[in-house]
Formats: C-alpha cells, sequence, structure tokens
C-alpha cells in the first residue's frame, strides 16, 4: 500500500513538473513575441496641461523665487526636447520637496524618469552620464538608473560601432527606413523623432522623413499649435522599409 502511495505521488511530481515546463515554455514564447509594428498606422491628438499652469509655490509653500518659473522651465526642456535641463528641474524640485515636505501635482520623481527615458530615446551618452549624475545624487530608485546605465553602454557600443565603419571605409549595415507624414489637422504640427526635432509638417499636407538611425525602437512623436496638442509617442519597430503616419 505505501509502494503504491509512493507511485502516485511520484506520478504526481512529474505531472506537475510537465505542467510548470510546459506553462514556462508559453510564458517565453510570450517574452520573445515580436511587438506590433503596423506599416500604416493612424493617431489622433492627445490634450496635456502645461506645468506653467502648476502654482508650485502654492502647492509645495515655499517663497522661493525660482518656483514661480519652474513650470515655464519644465515646458521648455519638454518641448526642446532637453533631458538634462528637465533632469536638472527635477533636482531642484527634489530640494523644494525635502524642505517643504509636500509635492504638487508634478513631482521630482515625475520629472526624473521623464527625463531618462528622454535621454533614453536621444541614446547620446553625454546626456545619459548626466542623467546617472543627477539620479544618483537624488538617491532615485535602482532600477531606474540600471535602465541608465544600460543605455549609456548601448550608446558607447554604438558609437564604437560607427567609428569602426568609418574607419573601415564600410557602407551602414541597414538600410534607412521612410516615413511618409500625413497631416490631416487644421494644425501645423512638429514632427520628433526619437527626441529630435525633424520636420515642420503645414494643415493638409504631406512630408517624408527618414530615419538614420540603425536601432529599434524608432519612436515618433509631433506637436501642434501652442504644444497643447501632442500627437504619440508612436513606435515603430523597423519591419519595414516605408512607413505612413496618419495624425487626425
Amino acid at each position: 500500500m505505501l509502494f503504491v502511495r509512493a507511485k502516485l505521488a511520484l506520478g504526481c511530481l512529474a505531472l506537475a513538473s510537465l505542467v510548470i515546463a510546459g506553462q514556462a515554455k508559453k510564458d517565453d514564447k510570450a517574452q520573445k513575441k515580436e511587438p506590433e509594428d503596423k506599416q500604416v498606422v493612424s493617431t489622433k491628438a492627445t490634450k496635456v496641461t502645461p506645468a506653467a499652469s502648476v502654482n508650485f509655490r502654492k502647492a509645495l509653500g515655499l517663497p522661493f523665487d525660482s518656483l514661480s518659473t519652474l513650470g515655464s522651465r519644465i515646458d521648455a526642456a519638454r518641448r526642446k526636447p532637453d533631458p538634462v535641463a528637465l533632469a536638472h528641474a527635477a533636482n531642484e524640485l527634489h530640494v523644494a520637496e525635502k524642505v517643504s515636505v509636500k509635492t504638487a501635482s508634478v513631482t521630482s520623481k515625475q520629472l526624473l524618469k521623464e527625463s531618462g527615458e528622454l535621454a533614453a530615446m536621444r541614446r547620446q551618452a553625454a546626456e545619459l552620464k548626466a542623467q546617472l549624475q543627477i539620479a544618483n545624487q537624488m538617491q532615485f530608485e535602482e532600477d531606474h538608473i540600471k535602465m541608465l546605465k544600460e543605455n549609456l553602454a548601448l550608446a558607447n557600443a554604438q558609437v564604437k560601432s560607427d567609428k569602426e565603419y568609418f574607419d573601415r571605409n564600410e557602407e551602414p549595415t541597414s538600410k534607412p527606413r521612410k516615413v511618409v507624414v500625413n497631416n490631416y489637422t487644421t494644425q501645423y504640427l512638429d514632427i520628433y523623432v526619437n527626441g529630435f526635432y525633424k520636420v515642420q509638417v503645414t494643415p493638409g499636407s504631406t512630408q517624408v522623413i527618414t530615419i538614420e538611425h540603425r536601432w529599434n525602437p524608432t519612436i515618433l512623436k509631433a506637436y501642434g499649435d501652442e504644444d497643447i496638442n501632442t500627437w504619440g509617442p508612436r513606435y515603430i519597430w523597423g519591419r519595414f522599409d516605408k512607413y505612413t503616419w496618419n495624425l487626425n
């Protein structure tokens, strides 16, 4: 009887192992699944609230004159876009929050995360180094610092790779992609690719832009009149040589 029970127990363990292994394979497939990448995509406008509308002095209860201009400086850094200026604004706000022990509707944590994501998108080594310095000063989350270090390593590797191609007079390994931007709105739209300004598209017109960088993803964003409306971010992954982005 004991022998039979032992066999049954072993059988149950084996079955459980098979179920776990099968689930692990499913999870692996889910993780390895390629991201969605459509050749023709449409994006509608999203309204944004400018940081200049936030009264930081009142929210934090502090008399600092610099807080009066903080919102407009955040908006300018976002619009440039300038991840280093945005990180400096986050650090300034972080100090004010420590003194006040309060937060406004825009927080230093949100700003630093935003500036880090922007720097990672642009993949400029100097900007990422500055991000690391400020994140360390603010004793920010370890995951964020890890992300910055990984992107800094990618940026340095890209610079090294490009230099090697140049030194050997070799052609780039990947063909440049093109994006056809159709502006179906009544606004003048400024188009940004991975945090860099590319072109302005007038109302009801079309522009073709070339994607020069050789990594994924490519991140498209558009700003409308007075920066109240934005389109994107829209991600493309390089499966196609030519994309169409319709802005409504």
